[in-house]
């Protein structure tokens, strides 16, 4: 093999047909479970639960191995709805380092118009509260017997002006329509 040949950056697959038809797939599994995981939480199911996890770690071992090879499934390539797809499972993963990891390359693409702004705040928001600090945009939930209670927010006056920046709804409206979707009551404003 001649020696330029060896530094040659190697051309990444493409998302082809049949890499786009498992990911819309993927997408497809990850929301199909995640009304069922909220009730399970709140019921304290845990078969729906563990279930929901072990589809969640090979549904992101997939697709960490495919963003891996092709790059990440960016909407003027592929459409948003396999772009979407991808961000589910990202934001819907058990390794959070890979979470982290892809918060500042998902920033690069929505700033470049590639994934909607509020994807990538509910992303960074979910990795604030894996780490263990407040979220900035109210987007993390957690369900304490049997009521939805949002994560602990920075600022709270601040919010709604942050939400309304990256495309979100006002935060009393998210909280009435996620209560409705999921059919748990939920705590808003928070309690002090």
């Amino acid at each position: 093999m001649p020696a330029h040949a060896q530094h040659a950056p190697q051309a990444r697959a493409t998302w082809d047909p049949a890499a786009l038809d498992t990911l819309l797939r993927i997408g497809r599994e990850d929301q199909a479970g995640r009304e069922q995981l909220a009730r399970a939480a709140a019921t304290q199911d845990t078969a729906v639960i563990f279930a929901t996890l072990r589809a969640d770690s090979v549904r992101t071992r997939w697709v960490r191995g495919a963003v891996a090879a092709r790059g990440w499934p960016a909407r003027s390539r592929v459409g948003a709805e396999a772009q979407g797809a991808a961000w589910y499972v990202v934001q819907h993963s058990p390794d959070s380092a890979w979470r982290a990891a892809m918060v500042p390359t998902l920033e690069r693409l929505a700033e470049a118009g590639e994934l909607p702004r509020g994807d990538v705040a509910a992303l960074a928001d979910r990795v604030a509260v894996h780490r263990g600090q407040p979220q900035r945009y109210g987007t993390q939930f957690d369900v304490v017997e049997g009521r939805l209670v949002v994560a602990p927010v920075a600022d709270l006056a601040g919010l709604d002006a942050r939400r309304a920046a990256v495309g979100l709804m006002p935060m009393a409206e998210y909280v009435r329509l996620l209560a409705a979707r999921l059919g748990l009551p939920a705590d808003w404003p928070p309690r002090p």
